[in-house]
């Protein structure tokens, strides 16, 4: 993140910083990040991107240039024909006129022509995914209520695809399936813990997000648990979709618990596995996951309870191979099943055990899995063995100084020292990720490196901490040059008094 002030953004629009004052008025004008004694501090790339962007060119005394798109929300301009339709909601392609990309805007129709149901049921599933933030969930970025048109909308993010276009992709590719099931579990998981039921998941529901997630869309017949829906889900009233959805759903779908999103999380595995529609009486091949595949979808009482207990079992069934395997097997087995934040327990001891004896080259193994844990499965890692952890991190920033990496694996690995510091708040953490983050920037030449270092400095309000990150950047500054790479004049005025001294003394020496 490059940050900011006044004189900076005037720069970076092109004009004096009488008019910034002026057009801070527009309601369009990106907010400061943050309030200093100096004054406010913006984030730079955003302000950019709001220079270029239609909020700017379309400002008052600017008439927009293209009056035939259709606008919703004042925001998103919308693109027809529908790239997809449903039985009461057409989903479009839109830009947003906000931040210049495009998004996807589902509006159901005519509300008023619809039967009460239909309505509620759309009212319910915005306000469901309103109160969801999940990676593996797609969020909502505005909604809104167009009464006097009949309609009723939301914008999300743009899908680059869904799973059911893509299942073909994953036939007998029992390691590429566990990672898309660990993703799913962990976003149902999320909504279940949320008091959420789903109640129509498919492959069609999941949706392929830009950052390469899968995540779980179209909660249209969702359920909160602790409200009566006994309106929308009377007895008899079947509610999802044939081949997925649970026997009980059919027949009281009002009185389902997350043992029906489990059977249905079943029927996606056996598609998966076996590309193949998931009829009843198709037949799952033999291997270790068709047992899991079978008590998944069986009768309610022997189904799996919750969407870890199905994930766990995939996990271990996957897991019963010969006792030696490479380093790199390894890696793929406990990659997905840490990528969640709710990783297994047994994930966790088997990466803390096998990472601690891995070195030479064979680390790059250990620093794949890695990259791909979020906070809070480096949080569990932390706490179930906080020695552990730290010898294996202390080694993956050696190695990280150390290598050579391509510039998106690279701004991959600086974002995991930043999770790290977060999720354990320990001083030889932070000590481990100030020195390494240097180096590796400079060595890359990566703006992202920089910006990650300074997140986690601007992060520092203690003395204490912010003597270790001090200690840190001498010893990264050994090497000509790192520390001084690192950071604009700007940035270090942002920092704890502690590092606003001591960081041009080190720049100096280098």
């Amino acid at each position: 993140m490059r940050l900011g002030g006044v004189a900076e953004v005037a720069k970076a629009l092109g004009v004096s910083a009488q008019r910034v004052a002026v057009l801070r008025q527009r309601a369009s004008f990106p907010d400061p990040v943050a309030e200093i004694a100096q004054g406010p501090i913006w984030n730079l790339d955003v302000i950019e991107a709001w220079s270029s962007s239609s909020w700017r060119r379309t400002g008052p005394g600017r008439p927009s240039t293209d009056q035939a798109r259709r606008l919703i929300g004042d925001r998103f301009e919308i693109e027809e024909p529908p790239i997809d339709r449903g039985g009461f909601a057409d989903v479009y392609r839109a830009l947003d006129r906000q931040t210049d990309r495009p998004v996807a805007i589902k509006v159901q129709r005519d509300i008023q022509d619809l039967d009460g149901d239909a309505a509620k049921r759309f009212r319910r599933e915005l306000r469901i995914l309103n109160g969801l933030a999940h990676p593996n969930v797609i969020p909502v970025i505005a909604h809104g209520d167009m009464s006097d048109e009949g309609e009723i909308w939301y914008a999300m993010p743009l899908a680059q695809g869904n799973l059911h276009d893509r299942v073909t992709e994953f036939e007998g590719k029992e390691i590429e399936i566990a990672e898309v099931m660990s993703q799913l579990c962990g976003g149902l998981t999320y909504v279940h813990e949320a008091g959420v039921l789903h109640r129509d998941l498919k492959p069609a529901n999941v949706l392929r997000t830009s950052d390469g997630q899968w995540a779980i869309s179209d909660f249209g017949l969702a359920r909160e648990q602790e409200r009566l829906t006994t309106a929308l889900t009377g007895t008899g009233d079947g509610l999802g979709t044939l081949l997925y959805a649970a026997p009980e759903q059919w027949n009281a779908a009002k009185t389902v618990d997350a043992r029906a999103d489990v059977f249905s999380l079943g029927k996606i595995l056996q598609h998966l596995l076996t590309g193949q529609l998931p009829f009843e009486d198709e037949e799952i091949p033999d291997g270790p996951l068709r047992p899991v595949i079978q008590r998944a979808t069986a009768k309610y009482a022997q189904r799996y309870e919750t969407p870890q207990d199905f994930l766990e079992a995939i996990h271990t069934a996957l897991a019963a191979t010969p006792e030696w395997q490479p380093d790199e097997t390894i890696a793929k087995l406990l990659a997905p099943r840490l990528a969640s934040d709710f990783p297994d327990p047994s994930a966790v001891d088997e990466f803390l055990s096998w990472a601690q004896g891995v070195h030479g080259e064979d680390r790059l193994e250990v620093v794949t899995v890695l990259r791909g844990m979020p906070t809070n499965a480096i949080a569990e890692t932390w706490q179930r063995n906080n020695t552990g952890f730290m010898a294996i991190y202390e080694n993956y920033c050696d190695f990280i100084m150390e290598t050579g990496f391509n510039f998106e694996y690279c701004d991959g690995l600086a974002n995991v020292c930043k999770r790290a510091v977060d999720a354990t708040s320990d001083l030889e953490v932070l000590r481990h990720s100030v020195r390494a983050l240097p180096v590796l920037g400079q060595h890359h030449n990566r703006w992202h490196v920089r910006d990650v270092l300074t997140s986690i400095l601007q992060g520092i309000t203690t003395a204490d901490r912010a003597l270790v990150a001090l200690e840190a950047l001498q010893a990264a500054g050994v090497e000509p040059g790192p520390v001084e790479w690192s950071f604009e004049e700007f940035a270090i005025r942002t920092l704890h008094p502690v590092l606003r001294v001591g960081i041009p003394k080190i720049s100096e020496r280098d």
